[in-house]
């Protein structure tokens, strides 16, 4: 027995362990794309990979990553890098979508063929793609558009370039390829998030949609908020609707939209919804106190208001722009109302009624702007002329309301003490 265990043992060999064989580049480089560049912005994962390709010996001059959008002014977007400098975010604007860009672009080839387009800038004609002008003339002399595609479908694309007369090698070209899948994976992650962000403040607002990723999604969270609350009213709506074709009313409506939206955001406020042809939006007070904000949206309407709006043309008739605002200053709720699975984001409450009744009387009353006490109370505070214009009855308060005009110098100059009398109100024809 005990030869037996011997000569085993004897016959036996001792396995040595096995020294694990070195990772290949495009196996380091997948792995930090899967496990620590998923948790940058893409704009850092693009600057990040192209020193990584260098170091691997790519004689990267221009790198990027282009990818499409779901926004509603833009087409796609490009995340852009050169070595020394940082990154460069490119848009395309959804406005340019005619001109073709596209069409003439390395792009639209790789997409539809799903092959690689090798550009040798120094045999390429100026006219074969719109891009080879702007890479000559930053000296580019090879250029390589690669085809990426996410999961849904959707495309995308990584594009590299160098002024090297060797362009890239047959390894160089292989390590690209090898690393696509995870690229494809964490690019496609990270433009799901902005898409998401973008789409929802596309419709709720960007304040609202924060609050609404930060998970503000159940019926009946809502918070106070004190602002001042603004609302846009377009006049004779309602009977041009009924005059024009259903685009040309959308054309009204959208030329409406883009003089009071940009003035809204453009001092600070949030435009939370459009109701119709109304415009609610909010100057929150938050930390800045009542003055600023009421100041900030008194300046927005202003602005609004001021706009040189060009003639509309509809089968040779000119359509007259006109609009009213009202301004109050209180508080609201602030958060989600609604039923089962299907909410509202938006503003409730007393003085967001009082701001709607005002902006029902600026056409009643023939004024394009008027403001509560609240708000003129602030604005002759802060040397603003307010011209009282009596108390009116209006649905739904029990008390009449009374209204101010802001900057009504015309109808009485010789006040000095921020507040004009006797206003003769005009019925709209």
């Amino acid at each position: 027995m005990s030869s037996l265990m011997a000569d085993r043992g004897e016959s036996q060999a001792v396995a040595r362990p096995q020294r694990p064989k070195p990772a290949s580049a495009e196996q380091r480089l997948s792995l930090w794309l899967m496990t620590e560049a998923v948790k940058m912005d893409l704009g850092s994962i693009v600057e990040a990979l192209g020193h990584r390709l260098s170091a691997f010996g790519l004689p990267l001059d221009r790198f990027t990553v282009s990818f499409s959008l779901l926004n509603p002014s833009l087409l796609g977007g490009a995340v852009i890098w050169r070595p020394g400098k940082p990154p460069e975010f490119s848009r395309y604007d959804y406005a340019r979508r005619d001109l073709g860009l596209y069409e003439r672009s390395p792009f639209k080839v790789a997409y539809e063929t799903g092959n690689w387009v090798d550009i040798d800038l120094r045999t390429t004609p100026d006219d074969a793609y719109g891009i080879v002008p702007d890479l000559k003339a930053e000296g580019i002399a090879h250029y390589t558009a690669v085809p990426m595609k996410a999961s849904n479908g959707d495309n995308f694309s990584l594009t590299m370039a160098t002024k090297s007369a060797h362009g890239f090698s047959d390894e160089q070209r292989r390590l690209i390829r090898d690393i696509l899948p995870a690229l494809s994976v964490v690019t496609e992650i990270k433009l799901l998030r902005s898409t998401f962000q973008e789409v929802l403040a596309a419709y709720v607002g960007r304040a609202s949609s924060r609050e609404i990723i930060q998970g503000t999604v159940h019926r009946g969270q809502v918070t106070k908020v004190r602002a001042a609350i603004f609302v846009s009213d377009l006049r004779g709506f309602t009977h041009l609707s009924t005059q024009l074709p259903a685009k040309a009313t959308a054309d009204v409506i959208n030329r409406y939209y883009d003089i009071v939206v940009p003035a809204v955001e453009k001092h600070g406020g949030e435009v939370l919804k459009f109701i119709g042809d109304a415009v609610l939006a909010i100057f929150p007070v938050a930390d800045r106190g009542d003055s600023a904000a009421v100041l900030s949206a008194l300046d927005a309407a202003r602005e609004a208001l001021d706009t040189v709006i060009e003639p509309f043309i509809v089968d040779e008739r000119e359509i007259d722009i006109r609009f009213g605002i009202a301004v109050h200053l209180g508080n609201a709720a602030y958060g989600n109302v609604g039923s089962g699975d299907r909410l509202d984001f938006t503003v409730i409450g007393r003085d967001v009624n009082v701001a709607a009744r005002l902006a029902s009387l600026c056409s009643r009353l023939g004024q394009n702007y008027l403001v509560s006490e609240a708000v003129a109370k602030v604005g002759r505070e802060n040397g603003r002329l307010m011209c009282e214009g009596g108390a009116h009855e209006v649905r739904g308060l029990d008390d009449p309301l009374s209204v101010y005009v802001p900057d009504a110098t015309d109808l009485n100059p010789e006040a000095d003490d921020g507040v004009s009398q006797g206003i003769t109100f005009v019925s709209p024809i």
